[in-house]
């Protein structure tokens, strides 16, 4: 028995053990329909099969491809329609759509690309609660017919695709590298030295309206630049507070327990630069008496405000049901204006790498 599935736009995954025993047509299985109830399997638009569920709910149709579509072999999406009682599974090829769902009929869309062989068995889990597919080359295990399949848990087999959607909080750290906060602090003193790469971390929220599609909001706080440096008898230090807030858009892929994501939107940075400068004393010769001035410290503090942009892209990985690892890189830019009129401007960015976990608080799947 071979296991195989192929997501969409990536290659073939196999997790396998041999079974003889090859079928003359594709085989869809359904599971955990209320007993009794009509069970319809559906090719693009064609309706080609109708059963009956079984007492423990479980339904066997047929679709022969080279029959209804004159080839071996294809690539298909597959959609679960709950009506009432009744089940409909669909499985639409690339380049078509499928039909609108009936009234009254809540439609699922089982994420990812599925490949078809003439010996290709699903099983297709079509549960209130949560639907589900595991697909097989060659006869379908018997125990993908029991309670653990029936129960629609893609955790436990590992075979079906599983990312939820809902409320998850996330926090991580990691590192950021600001782009010229210490070249802009140094300037043209001869003797600089600072640092722009530094700790960063992130906390914030996302909601996935869709396993596809998702809002987000996080504040992310990169660890002070550090400046310092010296010339004749002057020396001084700076460094730069930054906050960030961000909003998103998020489009995601899932494939399994893993979601890879890209996102972009807008930022709001309150900013503080403070600089402290160090005078030595010194010694001046007024007609002809040596005088000595006092040396001494002063500080500047320059706060901004301002909104730039963002884009950033990573992937999770939802170990668990209600948790995830995840891995971000982005970029975040940082604008702003001095608070009350001033002369000062910020304009730097900040190009981070994070990685942390996610909790699901509220959702689905």
């Amino acid at each position: 028995m071979r296991v195989f599935w192929r997501p969409l736009a990536l290659a073939a995954a196999f997790i396998a053990t041999m079974m003889a025993g090859p079928a003359s047509a594709q085989t869809v299985t359904v599971t955990k329909a209320p007993p009794g109830a009509s069970v319809q399997l559906v090719l693009d638009t064609t309706a080609v099969a109708t059963a009956a569920a079984d007492e423990k709910g479980i339904a066997t149709l047929a679709v022969d491809l080279q029959k209804q579509r004159n080839k071996a072999e294809t690539d298909v999406r597959i959609y679960v329609d709950l009506c009432g009682q009744a089940r409909r599974v669909t499985l639409v090829e690339a380049g078509y759509q499928p039909d609108q769902a009936a009234p009254g009929c809540a439609r699922h869309e089982i994420f990812g690309v599925f490949y078809l062989r003439p010996v290709t068995t699903l099983v297709v889990n079509v549960s209130e609660e949560a639907q589900g597919v595991w697909i097989s080359q060659g006869p379908a295990p018997l125990r993908w017919l029991g309670n653990e399949v029936a129960g629609g848990s893609a955790e436990r087999t590992g075979s079906a695709l599983f990312v939820p959607n809902g409320f998850h909080i996330f926090g991580g750290g990691g590192i950021g590298r600001y782009s010229d906060a210490v070249s802009v602090s140094c300037g043209v003193n001869t003797e600089c030295t600072g640092k722009g790469t530094r700790l960063a971390g992130q906390v914030g929220f996302d909601y996935w309206i869709t396993s596809n599609l998702a809002i987000a909001a996080y504040y992310l706080r990169p660890a002070n630049p550090a400046t310092s440096g010296s010339e004749n008898g002057y020396g001084f230090t700076s460094s730069l507070a930054t906050n960030v807030a961000v909003v998103t858009g998020k489009v995601g892929v899932p494939f399994g327990k893993t979601r890879l994501y890209v996102q972009g939107g807008v930022t709001y940075t309150w900013a503080t630069l403070t600089t402290n400068e160090t005078f030595a004393d010194r010694t001046v010769d007024v007609n002809g008496v040596p005088q000595t001035i006092a040396g001494g410290t002063q500080t500047f503090t320059e706060p901004t405000r301002g909104m730039s942009w963002t884009i950033s892209g990573g992937s999770e990985i939802w170990w668990r049901r209600s948790m995830a690892f995840y891995v971000e890189v982005g970029r975040v830019g940082l604008k702003g204006s001095a608070v009350g009129g001033g002369a000062g401007t910020l304009d730097d960015g900040v190009l981070y790498t994070m990685a942390g976990f996610r909790f699901r608080l509220v959702g689905s799947r």
